[in-house]
């Protein structure tokens, strides 16, 4: 039986500024080799960056391809208390609908982006700055569902921000939910560790949600995506 090696000073103190709970993964899978479990550790980093990326590149275009049908949608609707038709900028004019979908994200949103602008006095908040607030998941809950607002706004409007989906829209809805799910662990640096078979599957998705935006927007995302790269470095 081949005893396991001793971790040298240095990689005990990384160790230890790690800590036991977020190592225990790394350690488990390398049978207690520290030395290997900080290779993995350094290798699931390497991999989170490159999937950050994906998802980077996936969220910006949705956000700007679903913006793009709000707008739209958004100017064609008329308040019903005073007749008046809304602004394109449906982020500070919303409809109802919206109002009702998205209204609490918008606020938030606003609130950020005013915080972002407070050193720049006189800067009004515009639309941009708000939707450069919004999080994956307020597009991710706008996709529909069995609630029948959201089915209205995919038929009228969030649809044609995927023009090339000839599938089940469940497919889309599922494949979006999985790249938001995949965001957050990303988001708070849990580990990615699966089969390369699984951490594929997340390029997959992400391809197959550009190919319904745009087949251009695709290729150009698999022509530079890192993550098969880096999972051919596994330790």
């Amino acid at each position: 039986m081949t005893a396991t090696p001793q971790p040298s000073d240095t990689q005990a103190r990384i160790a230890s500024l790690l800590s036991t709970p977020r190592l225990t993964p790394y350690l488990t899978l390398t049978n207690g080799n520290l030395k290997e479990a900080l290779q993995l550790y350094r290798w699931n980093i390497e991999l989170s960056g490159a999937l950050y990326e994906a998802v980077h590149v996936v969220e910006v275009m949705i956000r700007n391809a679903v913006d793009e049908q709000l707008r739209s949608w958004n100017s064609n609707q008329r308040d019903r208390a005073t007749g008046r038709t809304h602004d394109s900028d449906w982020l500070l004019d919303p409809a109802r609908l919206l109002n009702r979908l998205v209204g609490r994200d918008i606020r938030k949103a606003a609130n950020r982006a005013t915080r972002e602008l407070s050193a720049k006095p006189g800067r009004k908040v515009t639309h941009d700055d708000i939707l450069a607030q919004l999080s994956f998941g307020t597009w991710r809950f706008l996709l529909p569902d069995r609630d029948p607002g959201r089915q209205h706004l995919w038929i009228h409007a969030i649809s044609n921000a995927f023009p090339h989906h000839d599938g089940q829209v469940q497919t889309l809805v599922e494949d979006v939910h999985a790249i938001y799910a995949l965001r957050n662990r990303l988001a708070h640096l849990e580990p990615v560790l699966a089969t390369n078979t699984a951490l594929t599957a997340h390029v997959r998705r992400v391809r197959e949600v550009l190919e319904t935006i745009d087949p251009n927007a695709a290729t150009w995302f698999v022509s530079r995506q890192r993550v098969n790269a880096v999972l051919g470095n596994r330790p």
